[in-house]
């Protein structure tokens, strides 16, 4: 790669301008060299030295704008000249954001810089000093411009100008396709964090599902030997009743207390039953919000997946809050339903967690036309505008350090966007907060 050689034909004569055109040579070149050997160098090191030539060119330019100011240049071309150097500077970020897709990013870069401030040294910064000199022996800044314009229809002119003309279409393409680039990493980051939540409820499910599966057997045979178990007991009662009209039957009875153990064991087995029923319950909201086999879109019943959503969190809540149901009926839904219950976890863990010691959460549901909406509401510690606006910001967070990753609403705003939904928050400091989701009955694309 040949470097960007100084040379007297870019001497303007005006001492400060000349020293930073040389300086700005040097980086010009700095920068090429490390292009070339990028790999070795690092883009750690490659990012310093560009930011050193933006910085410096942005020192540059604000130096000979103060220059042509002090020297009273007609406006007419002292705002174009202004106008080039933003230029300059937004064509360099484009630049270099679209080196990585270069071929050559050395050559192209370099040679980008290179030509462009040939150009504009010798074609408006030339200008400039012509100019400066001409009011310096007594002409009026007019004057000064009305010479130099007509100096703007000899070929050299006529060459920068086209020259210059072409950079600005440059910057515009360069600009363009800086801005194509974001869009895609956009969307690609965007799909790869859909792909990642697929990917992690897939395997949240299939656990879920496993779990439930191995607690379902024992439970199965527990629960089985219970009725056994609640007739031998009743058997032995009946024998004991019987014993207990001799005379050494009755001390017995006295001294272990039957009439109190034949109460008591009826009690302790009626809430046993009641408890392997409540985990026969659980294991089966288990597999229910797991939906292993319901990855795909299919109509649902919202309002049972609600439910065996609350049974699956329950632990989180029911030291912190009082639920309140106020659910209408509603119909099937078109969803993904392992993602809408993932949408009920966060909504609801967001609840209790809100709640400083204890309060009431509210389910509320209905119907609107074609859609259905769900509300969630706590009687929690509420937020400011400010939180509310950012609430859905992946990572932002007004837990601890340590306490929450911020990802939770993210999350959950984009299951509802690809639901082809809405999620509106109604909030404010001290007095809770309601979420309320609105999802179209017939799904995505109706």
């Amino acid at each position: 790669m040949d470097a960007f050689v100084w040379n007297e034909r870019f001497a303007t004569r005006i001492d400060s301008v000349d020293a930073q055109h040389r300086k700005l040579v040097d980086l010009v070149n700095r920068v090429g060299d490390m292009l070339v050997d990028a790999a070795s160098v690092g883009d750690e090191k490659l990012q310093i030295v560009f930011r050193q030539l933006a910085e410096y060119a942005h020192f540059h330019f604000a130096d000979e704008e103060r220059v042509m100011s002090a020297a009273g240049l007609d406006p007419r071309f002292v705002a174009p000249h202004v106008g080039h150097h933003r230029g300059f500077v937004e064509q360099l970020g484009a630049m270099w954001q679209a080196r990585t897709g270069m071929k050559n990013p050395a050559e192209s870069l370099h040679g980008f810089l290179a030509s462009w401030l040939t150009f504009h040294i010798l074609g408006e910064d030339l200008s400039m000093a012509r100019q400066i000199e001409r009011m310096r022996a007594g002409k009026t800044a007019a004057e000064a411009f009305a010479q130099e314009s007509r100096l703007a229809d000899t070929p050299t002119a006529v060459l920068l100008e086209a020259l210059q003309n072409l950079y600005g279409v440059l910057a515009l393409q360069n600009r363009d396709l800086a801005e194509a680039n974001r869009s895609l990493e956009e969307k690609v980051a965007a799909r790869t964090r859909e792909l990642l939540q697929s990917e992690k409820m897939a395997s949240v499910g299939q656990l879920a599902a496993g779990v439930a599966h191995e607690i379902n057997n024992p439970i199965g045979f527990v629960n089985s030997n219970f009725g056994t178990l609640v007739h031998y007991v009743e058997q032995l009662l009946q024998l004991a009743e019987l014993g207990s009209t001799t005379a050494e039957g009755q001390r017995l009875a006295e001294e272990v207390g039957l009439d109190f153990l034949r109460t008591d064991v009826h009690d302790l087995l009626k809430e046993s039953q009641e408890g392997l029923e409540r985990v026969r319950k659980i294991v089966a909201d288990l597999k229910d919000f797991s939906h292993v086999d319901e990855a795909q879109w299919q109509e649902a019943d919202l309002l049972a997946g609600l439910e065996s959503t609350l049974n699956v969190v329950w632990h989180e809540i029911k030291y912190k809050a009082e639920i309140v149901r106020e659910l209408q009926p509603l119909p099937l839904v078109r969803c993904i339903p392992a993602q809408i219950n993932q949408v009920f976890v966060n909504l609801l863990l967001n609840a209790a967690q809100a709640i400083a010691e204890h309060g009431i959460i509210t389910l509320r549901s209905g119907r609107a036309g074609e859609r259905v909406w769900i509300e969630i509401a706590d009687s929690g510690c509420g937020m400011d505008d400010e939180t509310r606006r950012r609430l859905f910001e992946p990572f932002f967070t007004t837990k601890p350090v340590g306490k929450g990753t911020g990802l939770g609403l993210s999350v959950t705003w984009d299951i509802i966007k690809k639901h082809a939904g809405t999620i509106d928050v109604t909030s404010k400091p001290g007095q809770g907060s309601v979420f309320h989701i609105w999802l179209p009955v017939a799904g995505p694309g109706t």
